[in-house]
């Protein structure tokens, strides 16, 4: 049986979706960010050589974009968060 092709781009998209979380909704300090998302780098290339532009334009881009928009916004380490259900 022939691989599905869609199946690596579904995984892909999945990984960025789950970058984009720890930046939106976690205190994850940057560095931890960009490890996550050098890894991220790393496995596509290993998937698709010669993706490196590819990779800057799509993913680079919109990791650089959501953090400078809601990096002001983000918990801090030191915040205490509490759930919407907390009285």
């Amino acid at each position: 049986m022939k691989p599905n092709p869609r199946e690596g781009l579904d995984a892909l998209a999945r990984e960025s979706d789950r970058i984009v979380n720890l930046i939106l909704h976690t205190s994850m300090p940057r560095v931890d960010i960009d490890i996550q998302i050098e890894n991220f780098r790393e496995e596509c290339l290993r998937r698709y050589l010669g993706s490196e532009p590819l990779f800057e334009m799509v993913y680079g881009s919109r990791f650089r974009r959501i953090w400078d928009q809601w990096q002001k916004e983000r918990p801090r380490e030191d915040e205490v968060s509490r759930a919407a259900w907390d009285e």
